[in-house]
């Protein structure tokens, strides 16, 4: 047992750093250990483990950083033939997949993410011009590649963590030009399979009643599942019922072990006897391989699989293995097939969650009824757990245990049982296969609406974005685990107060006398939030498609809404400058998150429910004083330059929100007597158009933020504008580069300037490009009024 414990610590250990040793370092290293350790006595040997697998993990981690599209190549046009893999999503505006390119001497990238977008312009009822494209097919693409160089905000989703765990290693679009299908699917292709299993159960069950469950549940298809039912899934906790894991191929392994018993029945006596106990074992591994096979692989059910492995090897060989032992051979086993496991948060969720059950039940003894050893499973697993979720997801489950109990026994009874009986019913004649689907359907619907009210329990204050470290997490789980101790034990109620810090509400709002701006990293666009101790102001609602329900796509759910949350409070205004969808993308979800907000915007045509932006107007809270000082009333909408244009000036904060205005407006501005600013937002994401001398000259900042994204086709910010800056003796700090900006005011002169960027280092991220503040204070030279 202590070989595997070792193997597993060294395995994940380089995750806790935020840099790695350079290759031909640990590469030298690797070898110096090996053979010192060959030395040692036999006792010893195992603790090399250690360092062995430290340095083999360093070794996979740095070949996958060095297999990345390096920045100087982003937007490279390239002709490349590969295959589709995974199942193509379909968008609004296109579709996305995954590419396999070949090997070859044009190979630079192993694994690209890829959009094949609509044509923009072509006319209205015009047949789409993305072809219908099929997993396992063939294709010569003419890509223009980037970097996976993504968005870094202080709190919200982490995408280079996901590219780089995926092992993509370049994003694309498909550019015009000689794309052609070269071959269709292989016949052994096995997401060629999948799809053609989606295509039956659409002809068996499209219509039933939450098909998009079943699908879920039938092949690991999770597309179709709506924005509402992630969010019902997130807020009850219950998430894990819908991705194919360790239950469900469990419950796959349970069926095929019945299938085996049933079929002794049709062998001779001498057979049955021979054949008893591995033939059961055999069918219970065999059902769920092909389960696991109909989910593609994913990384969840080949956990399960090599868990199951060892089980049914134990089984066959006739040996006693303990189920902690058979828990960390499992373990290891992950952890050698895929070094990267344990980036990925279902990697301890479930093997926590298993070895929560052991905990639990392999040391009691004697009898306990069903009702009883489901809810003390439940308990354990949800009180557990709990730090855990607050560290992956920032988000902790009030209503987790009842959603739970209500769920796991509905689905692992009722519903996989007959998602997985029609599946091997899909190609015989007659309904059968349909009419099991159709009653899992109104099964599955039924749920969703069950689960839809018990996430009405969740309170606000526990939708948090609270993150902890990594030590309070680990504290608060040895807390959660001594208080699951069994009766008897003296002391259990200390493990509460190890859990103390983890069950108060998040709240990073700024002090009775501090002003923070979050400049947010949103991409090619704008988002700017403003927060005092009793007052916050979205300035721009970040990128979007402006698309209402579930065909929208903007910034809100990933970036905006946790920041908005991290700080402990709702938004009292949201200020849209302009219409457009860089600035306004967010604007109809952030309407239906925050209808309590007031809102005010410069748009085209008047909407209920929204003031005008119109100078001059003015309003003050305890801390800061707000003056609109464009557009004025009575002006017509003239897109960039009907720019709603606010002056912030408090204790120790002058800030000066620009929008997207051009020089004819600033120049109005400095000609109306514009005030000097400390901080001012680039005009334009750092156009030609915007930023000119004399609106520099009558600001007099002291830093300029330009919002824009990496390699964003536009090159903003230009060249000629940074050179004004700079020669203006102007810090530009820049989102592309830094991620993220924050400033933190403290009423008295001082200002504190921290970059996500550089805060949030890890071994996956992206260094910051040119000097980002690392959270220094500085003075600010000019305090405002």
């Amino acid at each position: 047992m202590k070989f595997w414990v070792l193997l597993i610590s060294g395995a994940v250990s380089p995750y806790l750093f935020t840099s790695t040793l350079p290759s031909t370092g640990a590469l030298v290293l690797l070898l110096f250990t090996a053979l010192l350790c060959l030395g040692l006595a036999n006792d010893y040997k195992a603790f090399c483990l250690v360092p062995c697998f430290f340095l083999i993990n360093t070794l996979a981690i740095n070949e996958r950083i060095s297999q990345r599209l390096p920045l100087s190549k982003s937007k490279s046009t390239h002709e490349l033939t590969g295959v589709i893999a995974g199942l193509p999503e379909s968008q609004v505006n296109g579709v996305r997949f995954l590419f396999l390119p070949d090997n070859g001497a044009q190979k630079i990238a192993s694994r690209i993410y890829v959009n094949w977008y609509e044509d923009r312009h072509r006319e209205e009822g015009a047949e789409s011009g993305v072809p219908r494209l099929r997993a396992g097919e063939r294709w010569r693409l003419q890509l223009v590649l980037r970097a996976t160089r993504g968005r870094v905000n202080f709190h919200g989703t982490d995408t280079e963590r996901w590219y780089f765990t995926e092992g993509i290693d370049a994003l694309a679009y498909v550019k015009d030009g000689d794309n052609t299908l070269l071959a269709a699917p292989a016949s052994f292709n096995l997401h060629h399979w999948r799809e053609i299993v989606l295509d039956k159960l659409i002809e068996k069950a499209e219509g039933v009643p939450a098909f998009r469950v079943l699908v879920a549940l039938a092949i690991a298809d999770r597309r179709g599942l709506h924005v509402r039912d992630r969010e019902i899934l997130s807020a009850t906790g219950t998430g894990h019922l819908l991705a194919i894991s360790g239950l469900h191929i469990g419950l796959a392994a349970v069926m095929g072990f019945y299938l085996g018993k049933l079929s002794l029945l049709l062998l001779s006596t001498g057979l049955q006897l021979r054949l008893a106990i591995a033939l059961p074992w055999l069918t219970a591994w065999l059902t769920a391989f092909c389960y696991a096979a109909l989910s593609g692989f994913g990384v969840s059910t080949q956990r399960a699989l090599i868990m199951l492995t060892v089980a049914t090897l134990a089984s066959l060989s006739r040996r006693n293995i303990h189920p902690f032992q058979a828990w960390l051979i499992a373990m290891s086993l992950v952890l050698i097939a895929d070094p990267f496991a344990p980036l990925r948060a279902g990697f301890w969720f479930s093997f926590i969650a298993v070895g929560v059950l052991m905990m639990l039940f392999v040391p009691r003894h004697g009898p306990m009824p069903g009702w009883r050893r489901m809810l003390l499973a439940q308990f354990g697993i949800s009180l557990l757990m709990a730090p855990l979720g607050m560290y992956w997801f920032q988000q902790a489950s009030l209503p987790g245990l009842l959603a739970n109990l209500v769920a796991i026994p509905i689905v692992s009874v009722f519903i996989v049982p007959l998602v997985l009986t029609s599946l091997a019913l899909l190609w015989l004649p007659g309904s059968i296969a349909a009419w099991l689907l159709e009653l899992a359907g109104y099964l599955a619907s039924w749920l969703m609406l069950t689960l839809d009210y018990l996430s009405g329990i969740q309170p606000h204050s526990y939708n948090t974005t609270h993150i902890p470290d990594l030590a309070a997490t680990v504290l608060a789980m040895l807390g959660a685990a001594i208080l699951l101790l069994p009766r008897g034990i003296p002391f259990r109620i200390a493990g509460l107060f190890l859990m103390l810090p983890l069950l108060l509400p998040a709240n990073d709002s700024p002090g009775e006398m501090e002003t923070r701006i979050d400049f947010m990293d949103v991409g090619q666009g704008l988002s700017v939030l403003l927060t005092t101790h009793d007052y916050q102001l979205v300035y721009d609602t970040g990128p979007g498609n402006g698309v209402e329900g579930e065909a929208g796509s903007d910034m809100v759910r990933g970036t905006i809404q946790p920041m908005i949350r991290a700080s402990g409070r709702k938004p009292d205004l949201i200020v849209v400058s302009h219409a457009d969808l860089d600035h306004s993308g967010g604007l109809n979800r952030l309407r239906s998150v925050y209808p309590g907000a007031d809102y005010l915007a410069s748009l085209p045509e008047s909407r209920p429910g929204i003031r005008i932006c119109s100078s001059p107007g003015t309003w003050v809270t305890k801390n800061l004083g707000f003056r609109i000082l464009h557009p004025s009333t009575g002006l017509p909408y003239l897109g960039n330059d009907s720019s709603c244009v606010i002056s912030v000036n408090g204790a120790g904060l002058s800030l000066l929100l620009s929008g997207d205005i051009s020089r004819v407006v600033e120049q109005r501005l400095v000609n109306n007597g514009l005030e000097q600013h400390a901080v001012l937002t680039a005009p334009h994401h750092g156009s030609s158009t915007s930023s000119s001398q004399s609106l520099i000259d009558a600001v007099m900042p002291s830093w300029v933020l330009i919002s824009a994204a990496h390699g964003n086709r536009f090159d903003f910010p230009r060249a000629d504008v940074l050179k004004r800056f700079v020669n203006s003796n102007v810090t530009a700090l820049t989102s592309a580069h830094c991620g993220g900006i924050r400033m933190t005011t403290d009423g008295a002169g001082g200002i504190r300037i921290s970059s996500a960027r550089i805060l949030r280092k890890a071994i996956w991220r992206w260094p910051a490009i040119g000097k980002c503040p690392e959270g220094q204070a500085t003075l600010n030279k000019f305090e405002g009024i």
